[in-house]
């Protein structure tokens, strides 16, 4: 059960929310993926939908650098790890509902973050724009190579015996394992921990 929440008027802010910096744009587009399947939408409001997932799906574009990262603001020629992650995870979502998001950029990002993967380490400085922790990070990025279609074994072995990891990390290393078809693996690392 959903307490009220008034998704209408929570519905036009997201379609008229001014977005800028990669992760407002990506914030504004994400949920209205899915929003048709929690209310309803009029026939204009699905076109509206439609336009703004189309818009924000071009708009990446200007975000991506040239080795496959996406950068915070558009053409920056630097990275922000979280919303490079974050950037391709709503592209997956949208091509996975059928949005035509250009294998290219796909194709980039999933290269860039497997290198990034593969020589990841505990000692990484490597920190998104909230500073969210490297292993959340990691966790992350790991989530979406696998829902790429892209599972990174090595990388998410590796993850996975490390020592300390926050258990928003071990949720998502789980998803991972799970989109992975590793269901078994993904049940032992969350196993005891707390569902909220």
């Amino acid at each position: 059960n959903m307490p009220p929440i008034n998704l209408g008027k929570r519905l036009y802010y997201l379609i008229q929310y001014p977005h800028g910096c990669i992760e407002q744009t990506i914030s504004s587009a994400f949920p209205q993926l899915y929003v048709s399947e929690i209310m309803e939408v009029t026939e204009i409001q699905r076109k509206e939908i439609t336009l703004n997932i189309k818009a924000a799906i071009e708009k990446m574009k200007r975000f991506q650098n040239s080795g496959g990262g996406f950068s915070y603001w558009p053409g920056e020629n630097g990275e922000d790890a979280w919303s490079t992650i974050y950037a391709a995870h709503f592209l997956l979502e949208a091509k996975n509902l059928g949005y035509h998001v250009p294998d290219l950029m796909l194709s980039k990002w999933v290269k860039h973050q497997q290198r990034k993967a593969k020589n990841w380490s505990e000692s990484s400085d490597e920190i998104g724009y909230y500073g969210s922790n490297n292993k959340l990070i990691q966790a992350y990025r790991l989530y979406a190579l696998a829902l790429a279609g892209e599972p990174e074994f090595g990388a998410m072995n590796r993850l996975r015996e490390s020592k300390h990891l926050p258990p928003t990390a071990m949720w998502r290393l789980a998803a991972a394992y799970a989109l992975a078809g590793k269901p078994e693996v993904a049940n032992q690392i969350v196993g005891n921990l707390t569902k909220v």
